[in-house]
């Protein structure tokens, strides 16, 4: 037989009262209750390229402390829709999370779209018969720039609708770009640009940086020549130490390797399964990796980054290609001791040769 509570009826009572008192004072629209925390609130993106012309690109989500990623999250989220053009012979190559959105770019004929960080529900997109995307940045407000291999355009963040082409740098490969303060970093196949974020205009070129971007909490913009990190300062004056072991890179057409912590003044970038810390003003720093990946066989896939959030760094990777491609892995690393923190193996066995268990994860993105 069910008791009755006396301390919850007046606790209850306490509420209506208060509640009814809230009624009477303000109008319903005016009373804000703070929504539940979404199920992709508490954790990371991680963005896979897709199987040219057999499977789309894919946004999958992992929650913090979990053993397994939930998979194709934006499919589920949009049924009916895909990250690629109808051929899929797009690939997904870039991502940035811009004021509530994530904004997907795709190369080879494929589509920009907008998503909503926390339900993942398409928002906008954008599809040009002819295109060649490579990554989006705000400028400010609803101003953004997408880079592309013909140059740099100005975007409506809101409409998504691509504007007049950047006459101030080459109209040439274009692929990663950064904005700090009254400045815009662009990345492009003649070397790296700096133009003003106002008004556009050249402020400064480097002709030997092909590699970058990433900021350190001094201040400091990183990029790369591939023997050397350069470190442009609030000068945009330039400093660089020598790598015994270079920066890879797959091109302009995918995301750097380069990557940088908030907590201290250091940046990542791997070469094969090494992964190394460079600490700004520690040559001794790079004598050794700061990690050794022990998976085998095993590659990077795509750009290695650093989450702010956890103080990790996020491996993406897969075991090889062909069939071996449907073995992928994310692994979590501490990224003040490089301790592992989690390991997580999905897809396929790796010798059937299924489509639908390819991903190629290329990047991981952050709230």
């Amino acid at each position: 037989m069910k008791q009755f509570n006396f301390k919850q009826i007046f606790v209850a009572a306490a509420i209506l009262t208060t509640g009814l008192y809230a009624c009477k004072k303000d109008s319903v629209n005016d009373i804000q209750i703070d929504p539940p925390a979404g199920k992709y609130d508490n954790g990371f993106f991680v963005i896979g390229e897709g199987s040219y012309g057999q499977s789309a690109g894919a946004v999958s989500f992992y929650h913090y402390g979990d053993d397994t990623l939930s998979i194709r999250a934006y499919e589920k989220e949009n049924p009916g829709k895909i990250l690629s053009n109808a051929a899929k012979t797009s690939t997904l190559q870039f991502a940035s999370i811009i004021n509530g959105s994530i904004y997907l770019m795709s190369k080879i004929n494929g589509p920009i779209v907008k998503i909503n960080e926390q339900t993942l529900k398409e928002e906008a997109r954008y599809v040009q018969e002819a295109s060649n995307w490579r990554s989006i940045i705000q400028v400010d407000g609803s101003r953004g720039l997408v880079s592309a291999n013909d140059g740099v355009y100005q975007i409506d963040l809101n409409t998504l609708t691509v504007q007049n082409k950047l006459t101030t740098v080459g109209a040439v490969n274009t692929g990663d770009m950064w904005k700090k303060g009254d400045y815009v970093y662009l990345l492009q196949s003649n070397g790296a640009k700096i133009v003003s974020s106002s008004n556009y205009s050249l402020v400064k070129s480097f002709s030997n940086i092909n590699r970058g971007f990433a900021q350190t909490p001094n201040g400091k913009i990183w990029a790369s020549t591939g023997s050397r990190l350069i470190a442009i300062d609030n000068n945009l004056d330039t400093a660089g130490v020598g790598l015994a072991v270079a920066v890879g890179s797959f091109g302009l057409d995918a995301p750097t390797r380069i990557t940088a912590s908030t907590k201290e003044n250091a940046v990542f970038y791997h070469s094969g399964k090494a992964i190394y810390k460079y600490i700004d003003g520690d040559k001794t720093s790079l004598a050794q990796p700061f990690i050794n990946i022990t998976e085998d066989p095993f590659m990077v896939y795509g750009a290695i980054r650093y989450d702010r959030n956890k103080d990790y760094i996020v491996v993406n990777g897969i075991q090889g290609y062909g069939a071996a491609s449907t073995v992928n892995y994310l692994l979590i690393y501490n990224a003040s001791t490089g301790a592992l923190v989690k390991k997580i193996k999905y897809g396929g066995d790796g010798v059937t040769t299924d489509f639908t268990k390819i991903y190629f994860p290329d990047l991981a993105i952050f709230h």
